[in-house]
């Protein structure tokens, strides 16, 4: 019996890490379905309500990830939720069509929000807001 390695993934999850001794909300849908990266969406109402005003970075990694309107829906329901805590947000993995959704979610919700190609850039520019 072959394994197809495409698809074994990592299951799409939402934690705090520590990077150079700052707290980031670190969202990771990488490769994941839109069904599959609700939940970790879900998840962010819990843990960014544990900082302050406008004290919570986030950092959402979509690289390879399938997006639809569900997803794109619940993206903006919660961005919009946590914007009172939310300092600022880097995404990082976007492709050209996906890149287009998010300025979208941008626009929609006023948040402080940039693209990057990788987990590493998003980081250094999160860390300097």
């Amino acid at each position: 019996m072959e394994t197809n390695i495409s698809a074994i993934d990592v299951k799409p999850s939402c934690e705090i890490i520590d990077y150079k001794g700052i707290k980031i909300v670190y969202t990771n849908i990488a490769g994941s379905l839109p069904e599959d990266a609700i939940p970790a969406f879900e998840r962010t109402r819990v843990l960014v309500p544990t900082f302050g005003e406008k004290e919570a970075l986030s950092l959402v990694n979509a690289k390879d990830a399938r997006f639809n309107t569900d997803l794109i829906s619940k993206i903006k329901e919660v961005v919009k939720m946590n914007n009172f805590h939310v300092k600022a947000t880097a995404v990082c993995g976007l492709s050209t069509l996906t890149s287009l959704m998010v300025n979208s979610i941008i626009s929609f919700t006023g948040r402080k929000m940039k693209l990057f190609d990788t987990v590493e850039e998003a980081k250094e520019w999160l860390i300097n807001q």
